[in-house]
């Protein structure tokens, strides 16, 4: 009865962060890109009005640090619909297999959070809860995956009709599905386990007394772990070997590949275009029409003068020449200037640098018609802030901030609601891999005194780096701001931290960390 009604609390949950508006995360994606993301709710008939939200991102970049690059050209955005509805039983079209597929590991998701959730309420300095009440709840988060599980196999691996003439290609994607049901599974349990290892390894004054609950939980995972395995092994799956480099290559490269073809049914098909580029040609041509208007004026006052003033040699001469100079290279000037000029202008008219229009496929609205229309602004400002050793003393810190808006609006289409899907979620990913060229070494030699030779010693530490991030989501009359610090190197990205995390009892001073090499 507890892992129903746990299972019933999972998509409760899931139900009421859909209608929050503005949900963000950031997080560091891998070796060189920062990724964000942003989950806004699709609008149902009940509020057939469009939805508008605003996301602006800003990334502080000491200038020393900094090297001039195209930011369009390192930003990497798409959208997909998120929350889809759990497939029903006899579900024979591919694409239902796929969403109620995802649907198991959204539901597979919660789980893992909320076991990580109840180890670190378990560490805190305030937990007052019996351990015996943490071990059943930790057991329960994960009996409740392996019934989710279970229960996604019984419903879509499975055909309706024994012996029936199902399609082969949808017997494939049955196929298809265990396994992928079956690595979202192993992610749940290793999460489960690196919570359970995290807690013992705390500092936790508890620890002494959660070792006999987090063994009897390992124990758990351990069972539904060997169980899982067994079964790939039946089914002929690839298996994490760990005394084979090549297996766990082919591991992670089949895991990546069930991802992706189960996701791509969520994507929405992307258009967009720069606004510049699409007036370029109507804006450099009237430009050049004006500077050719202002060089000719020119071109027949000097011939006129010419020719008053006969076929006199010398300083004369010399003078047109001059002027006739000075004349074309001003139009190359007002040319270049007035294309400028006239490019901010159509940027300001529009309210951004870019427009994007993210459409439905075909198969899910026979319109392709258009979910979301955004409004993008990606442009580098130079910004001057405080020292943040000793802010009174005067001491300014040159910044360069890489400044990104996105202001959208989501259209609520019925259909998309009926079939079950509640958000829209935006990933936006930035490389910041051109600034790792003007980083310090990532690991340097410091002086420490060896306690029993009572002698100086040179020691390997890392040198890393913090770069300020703050996102902030207007959706709906409501306001999130989401601040964190990316710490790097000269190797890429290593993590990110937050106030919570680290006990900055000052998290309002920016640290950037990064000085000249």
């Amino acid at each position: 009865m507890a892992i129903a009604e746990l299972t019933e609390h999972l998509v409760a949950v899931e139900a009421q962060e859909s209608a929050l508006a503005g949900q963000v995360r950031v997080a560091v994606h891998d070796a060189s890109r920062l990724e964000w993301s942003l989950s806004v709710p699709l609008p149902d008939s009940s509020s057939p009005a469009p939805l508008d939200y605003t996301l602006d991102v800003e990334i502080q970049i000491p200038q020393n640090a900094f090297v001039r690059h195209a930011p369009w050209d390192q930003m990497q955005a798409f959208a997909r619909l998120d929350g889809p509805a759990f497939a029903t039983d006899g579900a024979l079209t591919i694409d239902q297999l796929r969403r109620g597929a995802l649907a198991m590991a959204n539901q597979l998701a919660r789980s893992s959070d909320g076991f990580a959730r109840h180890c670190r309420l378990a560490g805190s300095l305030f937990a007052t809860a019996p351990h015996s009440e943490l071990e059943e709840a930790l057991v329960i988060w994960v009996d409740a995956a392996l019934r989710i599980a279970s229960d996604t196999r019984a419903r879509l691996c499975t055909p309706a009709r024994r012996g029936g003439d199902e399609p082969a290609e949808v017997a494939r994607e049955r196929a298809l599905v265990d396994e992928y049901v079956s690595v979202r599974l192993l992610e749940m349990l290793a999460g489960a386990e690196r919570a359970t290892s995290s807690l013992a390894s705390s500092r936790t004054p508890h620890a002494e007394r959660l070792a006999p609950v987090l063994e009897v939980v390992e124990g758990r995972i351990g069972e539904a772990l060997a169980l899982e395995i067994t079964h790939r092994a039946e089914r002929g799956y690839p298996t994490a070997d760990p005394s084979s480099p090549d297996a766990l290559e082919r591991y992670l490269d089949r895991a990546s590949r069930l991802k992706k073809h189960f996701q791509e049914v969520l994507f929405l098909e992307t258009e967009s275009y720069q606004v510049a580029e699409r007036a370029y040609h109507w804006v450099a041509g009237f430009v050049a029409l004006l500077a050719s208007t202002w060089a000719f004026a020119w071109q027949i006052a000097l011939a006129s003068r010419s020719a008053s003033t006969g076929q006199t040699l010398g300083s004369g001469l010399a003078t047109l020449a001059l002027v006739a100079g000075l004349v074309y290279a001003a139009k190359d000037r007002i040319k270049e200037v007035g294309r400028n000029w006239i490019t901010r202008r159509v940027q300001r008219l529009y309210g951004a640098q870019r427009i994007t229009r993210y459409r439905a496929p075909a198969r899910r609205l026979a319109g392709r018609d258009v979910v979301v229309t955004a409004r993008e602004t990606l442009e580098l400002v130079t910004k001057k802030l405080p020292d943040a050793l000793n802010p009174e003393c005067g001491a300014m810190q040159s910044l360069m901030v890489i400044h990104y808006e996105h202001r959208g609006s989501v259209v609520p289409h019925t259909p998309l609601v009926t079939s079950g899907v509640r958000r829209v979620k935006h990933v936006f990913r930035y490389d910041l891999s051109p600034m790792f060229a003007r980083l310090d070494d990532a690991v340097k030699k410091i002086p420490v005194l060896d306690p029993e030779t009572r002698r100086v010693r040179f020691v390997d530490a890392p040198r890393c780096y913090r770069i300020p991030i703050e996102l902030r989501v207007t959706s709906g009359g409501e306001k999130h701001v989401e601040t964190a610090t990316l710490v790097l190197h000269k190797r890429g990205l290593e993590r990110l931290e937050r106030a919570e995390d680290v006990g900055d009892s000052n998290p309002s001073l920016p640290d950037v960390g990064l000085e000249p090499g």
